[in-house]
């Protein structure tokens, strides 16, 4: 006799039910398992820190030891910090970011407003000139080779009125990046461990390349060493290295004033008089009214340095200490 097993429809259906929950798990595995392990593994966010030019963008990004935070430069290549002015995008910028760092003393003209703005409203401002051994604007005529100390008070902050290109010495800017690096720790929330390792390292490089810039420019004769320039940036070079700065096409530390025809007479006169072989000009403004005082005087080179920003890919002065090099060769070659 056939014994006929039937299958339990009871069982039957369960047993379906039990195959469909587990295929339904695997796909659920499937599909969210990369996704899953990827915000496993994935380390805290960058910080961002926002820099308003590209130079201090370089010198940050050294300190944050080159990955410990996203490096913004807010000011576009190409741009000159004395005139740039922000768009709301822009500003968006900088209210996101950990900490921002500002020149200061008046350098970023038209972006001053929207960074106290957002400083007032939560945004850490780090303004690294008010860290910086300041020197006094020469007279307004710009003409005055006084370059005394004596402008800080007595917390060490810059007084408004001083000359706002403090990046042009690089011992000025090397004693200030303690407290950058102080400001990365503890607005920024970097490994302080790290970052001071780092302020170590970038600051052997700075005393490097001082050292280079004096053994470059020693090579000047003493009365060969007169700087005449296009606006008034080379006071901390001039202070730093022994230079007398002479005079200026646009008698001012400010890119937006004015030249001044009278003066320009004066100036030529100047050189003529004191056999001033160049004038600088820079990479940032155009040269035309260099170009027409060369002319006026006849035998006088025109050189343009990188005073504001960083230079362009293949010009030498894509990083901080390439754009001391290159400024310091080509006062040399200019003057000797």
């Amino acid at each position: 006799m056939t014994i006929q097993v039937r299958p339990n429809p009871l069982i039957q259906s369960r047993g379906l039910r039990l195959a469909a929950l587990l295929l339904l798990l695997s796909l659920t595995l499937v599909a969210c398992g990369p996704a899953d392990t990827e915000a496993t593994t994935a380390g805290p966010a960058v910080p961002t820190i926002v820099a308003s030019t590209s130079i201090w963008g370089d010198v940050v990004a050294n300190v944050a030891c080159g990955d410990l935070a996203t490096v913004d430069v807010l000011i576009p290549p190409g741009a000159d910090p004395h005139a740039f002015e922000p768009s709301l995008a822009d500003r968006g910028r900088l209210e996101k970011a950990a900490l921002v760092v500002s020149n200061g003393l008046g350098l970023e003209e038209r972006l001053e407003d929207t960074i106290e703005s957002v400083e007032s409203a939560g945004t850490p401002v780090f303004h690294i000139a008010e860290h910086i051994d300041t020197i006094e604007i020469p007279e307004e005529d710009g003409q005055s080779d006084d370059h005394g100390h004596g402008h800080a008070d007595d917390a060490g902050h810059a007084h408004e009125g001083d000359d706002p290109h403090v990046w042009l010495d690089p011992v000025r800017v090397s004693a200030a990046l303690p407290e950058l690096a102080d400001h990365l720790v503890e607005d920024a929330g970097l490994d302080a461990d790290a970052v001071n390792a780092c302020v170590t390292a970038y600051q052997t490089k700075l005393a490097e390349v001082h050292h280079e810039l004096e053994h470059l420019l020693e090579e000047i004769p003493e009365d060969r060493r007169l700087l005449v320039t296009n606006h008034d940036a080379l006071g901390y070079l001039a202070d730093r290295y022994g230079f007398q700065v002479i005079g200026t096409v646009i008698p001012s530390t400010s890119s937006l004033a004015e030249p001044n025809a009278a003066a320009l007479e004066e100036l030529a006169r100047t050189i003529e008089a004191m056999n001033i072989p160049a004038v600088f000009t820079e990479a940032l403004h155009a040269k035309e009214v260099v170009d027409a005082l060369a002319t006026r005087v006849g035998d006088l080179q025109v050189v343009t340095l990188y005073t504001d920003a960083l230079g362009e890919p293949g010009s030498g002065a894509e990083t901080y200490l390439g754009l001391l090099r290159t400024n310091a060769t080509r006062i040399r070659d200019a003057l000797t």
